[in-house]
């Protein structure tokens, strides 16, 4: 058994028991680089100098690094690695080589103007990626064979994400959040997530499904046509106590001056208001921060988890992780057969080969397990903060995916 995963910002892989751990050196020497650039203008902020710039012509500050590793692959030939990261403000994706001690990585495509939010590749080195546009919208790419070259296939007002393969190598699967906007076309909320399959043949998309209880994000196809993806609850629900929400109309108020003093106090006189200060939590993507994972809250898979009380509940369930335990890993139904639930609390999942037979594995943050469907899940790698895991889709036919658009 062979796949790839992300843990924090490392990037790892798993072969027949044994793991490897390695750092993205596109993000350490980022993070060195933003280091050593900012001690460079210490000297702006010592003494004499410091009080001359103390009205804001200089922000002084130490450099804050946010990275992510957005997705992770096999590649075509088993021998490397493709990871997708997010750091500050550029994306890209980049392959690492496993059969050296330097870990050499190779450049596919980067950008400072989009994000890429996924990677996927099959056996003939073609890959599938999400590419996020703006704030609220992305779309699926196709990318050009040994090439940073893409086309976008997908479009409109629409979160699409997680492209794969199907089992016969060329139909795409993704699923897509609809985006909900007021008269102002202002963004109000996703649309719970519905599975559509792409054929390239006719570029026809066609849903395959959606229930307006559920989002079903991630969606893979096996060798035998079974379908699986993560179905998660369809919306949270903000609404409060219409009679608590007039009772706390005064308390705001009074937060809201409290704050403005604060930023007062912040601004004229450049210090809190008061010694030591709360810590603003990064709610970001499941990013770090100068390399350490926010504990507290972080977005994943477009819902805000809080971290820390997901652990407290799921504590008691062996090798628990944080994540969410309505967050179920599911076969759906085809053929008579009805929706099946293989795993609960599950972050992300690929397919792997186990003895000649197709394996689910999946992490739920805090550890990576593989599971077949009416069998006790096997624990293979404990992590710290594992969102993603990727393995290698099975090869199309000799036509090339990317002629196809």
């Amino acid at each position: 058994m062979k796949f790839a995963f992300a843990d924090g910002e490392k990037i790892g892989i798993y072969a027949d028991g044994k793991t490897e751990r390695a750092e993205s050196s596109y993000i350490t020497h980022y993070r060195e680089t933003a280091i050593r650039d900012s001690k460079s203008k210490e000297w702006k902020t010592m003494g004499r100098t410091e009080q001359l710039l103390s009205e804001g012509f200089y922000d002084g500050g130490e450099a804050t690094v946010t990275a992510a590793v957005q997705g992770v692959s096999l590649s075509a030939d088993g021998e490397s690695l493709l990871y997708a990261f997010t750091v500050n403000d550029s994306s890209g994706i980049y392959s690492k080589r496993l059969d050296d001690e330097t870990r050499t990585e190779a450049h596919i495509v980067s950008s400072n103007e989009v994000d890429f939010m996924s990677v996927a590749c099959n056996g003939r080195g073609e890959m599938l990626a999400t590419v996020q546009t703006d704030l609220y919208t992305s779309r699926i790419a196709v990318f050009q064979r040994d090439s940073g070259d893409y086309k976008c296939v997908t479009g409109g007002d629409s979160l699409d994400e997680n492209p794969s393969f199907a089992a016969d190598g060329k139909t795409l699967f993704f699923n897509s959040y609809g985006v909900g906007r007021d008269a102002n076309n202002n963004f109000v909320e996703y649309m719970p997530s519905e599975i559509y399959r792409l054929d390239p043949d006719t570029l026809d998309v066609s849903p395959v499904l959606s229930d307006p209880q559920f989002s079903y994000i991630k969606p893979i196809e096996d060798g035998e046509g079974n379908l699986y993806c993560i179905r998660k609850p369809g919306r949270v629900k903000t609404g409060g106590n219409p009679l608590l929400e007039i009772l706390l109309i005064p308390v705001r108020i009074l937060q809201g001056i409290a704050g403005f003093i604060s930023a007062f106090v912040r601004c004229f006189a450049g210090k809190n208001m008061v010694s030591g200060g709360g810590r603003v939590a990064d709610t970001g993507g499941g990013a770090a921060k100068n390399g350490k994972p926010n504990a507290g809250k972080a977005f994943i898979n477009n819902n805000l988890v809080n971290v820390d009380k997901e652990m407290k509940r799921n504590k008691k369930q062996a090798d628990y992780g944080f994540i969410p335990m309505s967050w179920k890993l599911v076969r759906l139904a085809r053929e008579g057969k009805e929706e099946a639930v293989l795993a609960s609390g599950v972050a992300d999942f690929c397919l792997a080969e186990e003895e000649g037979k197709s394996v689910l594995v999946y992490t739920n943050g805090r550890h990576i397990f593989s599971v077949r469907e009416g069998e006790k899940r096997k624990k293979l790698v404990d992590t710290e903060f594992c969102l993603k895991v990727g393995g290698v889709f099975d090869a199309g036919e000799e036509r090339g995916l990317y002629d196809f658009f």
